[in-house]
């Protein structure tokens, strides 16, 4: 009897907090688009089925692992055939003998099929996805969507958002997790150009890197030696499962953080705030970024945490860098713009240390409580909604 209560009581508190998760407004990502047809066993409902999430290292309880309101599978698929349409494309006949970077066969078939969701007439070919550098290709010779390539109309899905696809000809669901082997892709977002890839060349010395260290075993775009000096996860890109590479997510999040602290006027004789702050130190000049070809002061902010008494420098155009999510920077005097001027990578471990990262709820490095569910740094009602919601699900294949 007194289990029979028990389970009665369980009952009744997972339908109140179900009540509650959606007066609280947590419903689950809905899908906008009816190219983006409902996925089995997707206890989510972001349109990636839970088996593809575990082998793409994504949690299969959360729809909306980046809080972009747009449904991850959705995302990814739209990601996907965003990097496919730019890779290189060469004919069935004409491939070259010495290509090394990844690039797609053109596959023409004479005819159309429809798509039976918005009735558009699709090119019936596709295009075969070779990587020379992994040894692989997509798809599998015996993909049962098709074996000799991915059908211009999976990719006319994908750019609505699904990764399955309905036609008069081909019906089915993409091979996700090797697609994104093949195109060694794991993340949804739009990389930007100013994110400068540790191996990138030093303006004076292209023979050298503007990172002392170019090992990254995680490919999150910090250096293992600079995860290990900060005290990040060197074989973990993204530590805080919101889908953005840590190294573009902490830039962004010190950027920020120095945009926000108190300035101080060295003339004001005012005396220096007691927590940290920073200095203006204005020079004249401007310099150029070479990537989208703003102009910032060529001059620098003193960042300085009195509690530790360290500071650092960091130009203006390291900043303008770092709001674009990269910590390596190249600006050039508008005076002289074919000689560089300010180009380098910040000393991450000293930057972060004199900031205090983490200072605040979703920065990286949190350690959230086991009971904090929706990672918002708060245990409340919230929390114990999103339990119940996720009551009766479960990975397992048994």
């Amino acid at each position: 009897m007194r289990k029979k209560f028990r389970t009665q009581a369980v009952t009744a508190g997972v339908t109140v907090a179900l009540a509650l998760a959606a007066g609280l407004g947590m419903n689950k990502a809905v899908a906008s688009d009816q190219h983006q047809q409902p996925v089995s066993d997707d206890a989510d409902d972001d349109l990636l089925s839970n088996l593809e999430e575990l082998a793409l290292g994504y949690q299969p309880f959360r729809g909306d692992q980046n809080r972009n309101e747009i449904p991850d599978g959705a995302e990814l698929a739209r990601r996907c055939a965003a990097v496919i349409t730019e890779l290189p494309a060469y004919p069935l006949w004409d491939i070259p003998p010495d290509a090394n970077g990844t690039y797609r066969i053109c596959h023409e078939v004479d005819g159309l099929e429809r798509c039976d969701v918005c009735g558009e007439w699709i090119h019936m070919g596709g295009c075969c996805i070779i990587n020379p550098k992994v040894g692989l290709r997509y798809p599998d010779p015996h993909d049962p969507l098709d074996p000799q390539f991915l059908p211009d109309l999976a990719l006319h899905y994908m750019q609505h958002g699904s990764f399955d696809c309905l036609g008069s000809i081909h019906s089915g669901r993409v091979d996700l997790p090797r697609l994104m082997r093949v195109l060694e892709l794991r993340f949804p977002y739009d990389p930007n150009e100013h994110q400068l890839p540790l191996d990138y060349p030093d303006p004076c010395d292209p023979g050298r890197t503007l990172a002392a260290d170019t090992n990254d075993a995680d490919s999150d775009l910090l250096a293992d030696s600079e995860e290990l000096a900060a005290g990040y996860n060197l074989y973990n890109p993204d530590q805080d499962q919101d889908l953005t590479p840590d190294g573009i997510e902490l830039a962004k999040q010190c950027a920020g953080v120095i945009d926000a602290l108190p300035e101080h006027d060295l003339y004001s004789g005012e005396p220096a705030p007691t927590q940290t702050y920073k200095e203006r130190w204005f020079q004249r000049g401007v310099e150029l970024c070479e990537i989208c070809g703003g102009t910032v002061n060529m001059g620098y902010w003193r960042v300085i945490n009195p509690n530790l008494g360290q500071s650092v420098d960091v130009y203006d155009i390291t900043c303008h860098y770092m709001r674009h999510g990269s910590f390596s920077y190249s600006g050039r005097h508008v005076a002289t713009p074919h000689g560089p001027f300010h180009y380098g990578r910040a000393d991450i471990a000293l930057l972060a240390t004199i900031l205090e990262m983490p200072r605040q709820c979703g920065q990286l490095g949190i350690l959230y409580l086991p009971s904090d569910s929706n990672r918002d740094c708060r245990v409340n009602l919230k929390d114990m909604a999103e339990l119940a919601e996720n009551w009766l699900n479960s990975t397992e294949p048994e």
